[in-house]
């Protein structure tokens, strides 16, 4: 099977006025297409950063990466953003939905970076089933602060899969959600991925939610 992401991370560091940290030394992923991969570990062991860097979010780091079989030190930035807009799709907790936007605006908003004929063809094919899915449907109108914390997660979670991106990465994304709606967004993570062989990497707290996984990979803190 064809391998869509090939890591290897020899230190990643944070830098304070008081202090310094170092995390994912000596961190190595390769990840196949199609695989859906659990990241578990405590506070502080950097899993949120590892999403950061899978995403091309985060390039400050020593080490080398390979995603969709190109270098990515080598790819040109237009080309990395046109990857983070429509090859991969983000669920992450600091993804802030707009306030000035309604919901619906704010899960159409990776449609504004794609092409006129992609935008008219996902738009009509995806839009629909993704919010009737989720269960959203009666927020469309409201905006950001107008819903609850957890409406607010589902709302994120359909932006970042609303493209049908190859990789989806998911950080934390049932934490705020009752049992109903957290089995709505991995049946859904799911489904993407036998339909359409979505690759995807979950951060969780949830060992239940992280053993439906095809793997777990477990991160410790730096000693």
């Amino acid at each position: 099977m064809m391998k869509v992401i090939d890591l290897s991370i020899k230190e990643k560091i944070y830098k304070s006025k008081q202090s310094q940290l170092s995390i994912l030394n000596n961190f190595n992923l390769e990840v196949a297409a199609g695989e859906k991969i659990a990241i578990v570990g405590e506070s502080g062991a950097g899993k949120s950063s590892l999403l950061n860097i899978i995403g091309l979010l985060d390039r400050n780091y020593v080490g080398e990466y390979t995603l969709f079989g190109s270098p990515t030190d080598h790819s040109h930035t237009s080309e990395l953003a046109q990857w983070r807009n429509q090859r991969i799709g983000f669920v992450l907790q600091e993804s802030a939905l707009i306030n000035s936007l309604t919901v619906e605006d704010n899960i159409k908003l990776p449609f504004l970076y794609a092409g006129s004929e992609k935008k008219n063809l996902r738009e009509d094919e995806n839009f629909e089933t993704v919010v009737n899915a989720i269960g959203i449907k009666p927020i469309l109108k409201k905006k950001p602060l107008e819903c609850s914390g957890g409406e607010r997660a589902r709302a994120v979670f359909a932006r970042g899969i609303i493209m049908k991106p190859q990789i989806i990465l998911a950080d934390e994304p049932t934490a705020s959600l009752d049992m109903e709606n957290r089995e709505r967004i991995v049946a859904l993570l799911f489904g993407l991925n036998r339909e359409f062989g979505t690759t995807i990497i979950t951060v969780t707290h949830d060992l239940e939610i992280a053993n439906r996984h095809d793997r777990v990979i477990h991160l410790e803190r730096s000693k």
